[in-house]
């Protein structure tokens, strides 16, 4: 029987009852439901199991066999699969530390120091980051966050949690004079990003999803510390994607 890996640009993860992709080549998520599990996780080398229980008696098992073939078949000729070990990963689903701590917790007294330089900062971020979401597919935005963390691992660059929480202190502060986060989660994460990018700063930018209802969210990361949101919240969605 062939076997099939995932295209480079495709990424899974699992939740209660659903595998997820994300296809950043179009910008599209897909989800496999449990029952099409056991046919998939057959054909697609590292293909994540969820507890699929087997048919009740009398049930026709052709069924979800025949809408699993359908998945594999849509799926190659979307080129979310290759055969070639080469090009192609398994699908094995991202793992991370789980959300616990925020990095910075504002209240009603907060006001923290804001210098020139971090509006000046803030304005270009928030305006080259605003260019290429509106300009670029989102697999090239990912790609160039991606190039960047590179340049910072090849210099030798390290984390600094006090110059983090200083500058995104400075960016919470900043950011509703152009926009609201609650309305624009990956603006404001791949924005802060790349803020922090100013400052020597390269945490992660996670893009996460649930089922039942359907819903992804993106944050900024670093360990078990959250930068934009509350953990609680952020700990609602399954990880799919980090940069």
């Amino acid at each position: 029987m062939q076997s099939y890996f995932l295209a480079p640009h495709v990424y899974p993860c699992v939740t209660e009852d659903h595998v997820v992709l994300l296809d950043l080549e179009r910008d599209k998520y897909i989800g496999v439901a449990r029952e099409q599990m056991s046919t998939l996780a057959a054909r697609v080398k590292g293909w994540p199991l969820i507890g699929a229980s087997p048919p009740p008696a009398g049930a026709d098992v052709r069924s979800p066999n025949l809408r699993a073939d359908a998945v594999l078949s849509k799926m190659l000729a979307a080129g979310m699969l290759t055969t070639d070990p080469a090009i192609g990963k398994e699908a094995r689903p991202l793992r991370m530390a789980q959300a616990s701590a925020p990095l910075v917790e504002p209240d009603l007294e907060w006001r923290p120091r804001v210098t020139f330089t971090d509006v000046a900062r803030f304005l270009v971020a928030s305006a080259v980051t605003a260019l290429g979401l509106r300009l670029l597919p989102i697999r090239a935005v990912v790609s160039g966050v991606l190039r960047r963390k590179a340049r910072a691992v090849a210099r030798g660059e390290r984390f600094n949690i006090e110059v983090a929480r200083r500058a995104t202190e400075a960016f919470i502060r900043l950011r509703p004079l152009l926009f609201g986060a609650q309305d624009a989660c990956l603006y404001d994460s791949l924005a802060l990003t790349r803020f922090l990018s100013y400052y020597r700063q390269f945490p992660t930018c996670v893009i996460g999803v649930q089922t039942g209802p359907f819903g992804a969210h993106c944050w900024v990361q670093e360990g078990h510390v959250i930068f934009n949101d509350a953990p609680e919240y952020v700990r609602r969605y399954t990880p799919i994607l980090a940069v």
